[in-house]
C-alpha cells in the first residue's frame, strides 16, 4: 500500500518518525530534530499527517511490530519508509521475523536497511538527512515528490550525507561527497536506479559550479540511474556536503543475511504463509517444507 499525497505541511512537521523495539528510545530522542515529529504510535487516520513519516525497528529480541502497527504506517499518510535495523546473522533471522520484514517492506513506500553495529548511528543519520533536505531552503529546492520519484525506482534504499574534502575544486567536492555518502557503511544499498542529491556549501557553490558538479555527478553513478538535484548555500561552511537519497533493487549486506539464512525447521511457522512446517523422508531423499503452500527455503523476497 502506498500514499499519493505529496502535499508539503508546515516545515515544523514535515517528516514523522515512530519507533519500534530497540529504536524506540532513540525514536523518541529524534523529535528534537528540526523538522521532526515523534509518535509514540502511528498517526491516527483522521489525524495530521507529515510529508513523510519513517517507521523505524531492530525486532528486538525477535518481536516483529504487530499487524494494528505496520498497517496504521499507510492510512491516510504521504510518503512512508520503514528504517529496519538489519539482523545480524542468517541464524537471527528466524521464519517468523522474516515474514513480517516482508509484511513491512510491502506495506511502506520503500526500506532503509541500516547493517549490523550501525543500527543508531544508521537511523539517526537517515532521519537528520531527510529532515535536513526537506526543511533547509535552497536555491534549488527539493520536496517530497522528488523524494518519492527516486524512491518509486527501487524497493530498497539509502538515505545519507557526505562531505567533500575541500580541495578548492567545488565541482570534484561534490563528487567526493556524493560518493562518501553512497559508500558509508550504513548505506546498505546496491547499483542505484535513481538518485537524489542535495548540494549545500558555502558561498562558492554558486549556481554555475553546482551544474559543473551535477555532470560529475551523473558521470560518477549508473548512465541509466536516474537523477534529481538540487542546491542550498550556507555561508558558514568551507567545503560540500552532500545529501543523498539512492534507490536500489538490492541491499547487498542484507540480501546476503538472506541467501545465508537456515530454512525453516520442523515445528515452526512458514516464512511464505505462516502454515505448520514438517520434514518428510523418502528413500535417501529428506526434505522440510510447508504443509499448506510447500515452500522449503527462504527464498521470499525480505
Amino acid at each position: 500500500m502506498r500514499g499519493d499525497d505529496t502535499t508539503v505541511p508546515d516545515p515544523e512537521h514535515a517528516l514523522a518518525v515512530v519507533g519500534h523495539g530497540g529504536l524506540e528510545r532513540l525514536g523518541g530522542g529524534l523529535g528534537r530534530v528540526p523538522g521532526v515529529t515523534s509518535l509514540a504510535e502511528p498517526p491516527a487516520p483522521d489525524g495530521e499527517k507529515a510529508a513523510v513519516t519513517l517507521l523505524l525497528t531492530d525486532f528486538a529480541d525477535g518481536v516483529p511490530p504487530s499487524v494494528e502497527w505496520i498497517d496504521g504506517v499507510t492510512v491516510g499518510a504521504g510518503l512512508s519508509l520503514a528504517v529496519i535495523g538489519a539482523p545480524a546473522s542468517a541464524d537471527a533471522l528466524d521464519p517468523t521475523v522474516a515474514r513480517e520484514i516482508t509484511r513491512l517492506r510491502d506495506a511502506v513506500d520503500a526500506t532503509v536497511v541500516v547493517p549490523p553495529a550501525w543500527h543508531r548511528r544508521g537511523v539517526r543519520g537517515t532521519v537528520t538527512t531527510l529532515a535536513d533536505l526537506l526543511v533547509r531552503p535552497g536555491v534549488i529546492n527539493l520536496d517530497p515528490a522528488d523524494v518519492r520519484t527516486v524512491l518509486q525506482a527501487g524497493p530498497t534504499a539509502a538515505i545519507a550525507t557526505g562531505s567533500g574534502t575541500d580541495s578548492g575544486d567545488t565541482a570534484s567536492d561534490a563528487v567526493t561527497a556524493v560518493r562518501g555518502a553512497l559508500e558509508t557503511p550504513y548505506a546498505d544499498v546496491g547499483p542505484p536506479e535513481a538518485v537524489l542529491v542535495n548540494l549545500v556549501g558555502g558561498p562558492e557553490l554558486t549556481l554555475s559550479s553546482a551544474v559543473e558538479a551535477v555532470d560529475g555527478i551523473q558521470r560518477s553513478v549508473p548512465d541509466d540511474a536516474v537523477l534529481l538535484w538540487g542546491a542550498a548555500v550556507e555561508s558558514s561552511l568551507s567545503t560540500v556536503h552532500a545529501q543523498v537519497v539512492a534507490s536500489s533493487a538490492t541491499a547487498p549486506a542484507f540480501d546476503g543475511v538472506v541467501s545465508a539464512a537456515r530454512e525453516p525447521s520442523p515445528g515452526e511457522n512458514c516464512p511464505r504463509c505462516g502454515g505448520h512446517v514438517a520434514a518428510y523422508t523418502l528413500g535417501d531423499s529428506h526434505t522440510v517444507a510447508c504443509d499448506d503452500c510447500g515452500f522449503s527455503g527462504t527464498s521470499t523476497r525480505l
